[in-house]
Formats: C-alpha cells, structure tokens, sequence
C-alpha cells in the first residue's frame, strides 16, 4: 500500500505545480498585457485609445489563428468524408455484383 500512496502523493504534488504555473502563466501574460496597454496609452496620450488598439489587435490575432486551425481541420474533414464515398461505392458495387450473382437465390430482381 506504501508504493500507491507515495504514487498519490506525487501525483497530487504534480498537480499542485502545473496549477501553480497556470496561475502564474495567467498573472503573467495579464502583466505584459496591462503593461503594453500603458506603454502604448503613455505613445498615444490616450488610455481608452491604447486599450481598443491592443484589444483590436489580440481579437485579430484570435481570429487568424481560430480560421487557420479550422482550415486544417475542414481539410481533415473532407479527407475522411471522401474516404466515406469511396467506401460507399465499393460496398455500393458489391452489393451490386452479390445481387447479380446470388440474386436469385434470395429472390433479388435485376
């Protein structure tokens, strides 16, 4: 029992560290954000001018990399739809050839 409670206990330390960096990758990323904000605000003159500035800018960059992410995935999507037709058609031209070669053994009418 020894060997599955240190197991615990290192797996709760684990995730007590990666909680601990996302809390900090947050505080972070809002830092340089806040930080950008008032360089900019301090360029400009303008704070509300700052804040849209870098807030347009963040909500570009979300929509870049949201519509090239989902061109990979349409892409995926067409290849496996693809893969589903050409599917379809074999069992399509099996069922064909099993109809007119058994056909009539099950009462199947060309």
């Amino acid at each position: 029992m020894q060997g599955m409670e240190r197991a615990t206990k290192v797996g709760g330390r684990l995730i007590t560290a990666l909680f601990i960096f996302a809390v900090s990758l947050f505080c972070t990323i809002l830092t340089g954000v806040g930080a950008l904000v008032l360089w900019l605000a301090a360029r400009i003159g303008s704070l509300v001018t700052a804040a849209v500035v870098v807030c347009i800018f963040f909500a570009m960059l979300a929509t870049v990399s949201y519509l090239l992410s989902i061109r990979e995935t349409i892409a995926r999507f067409r290849d496996e739809l693809e893969t589903v037709y050409e599917m379809a058609d074999h069992f399509r031209s099996g069922y064909r050839w099993f109809r007119r070669q058994f056909g009539w053994l099950i009462g199947l009418k060309e």
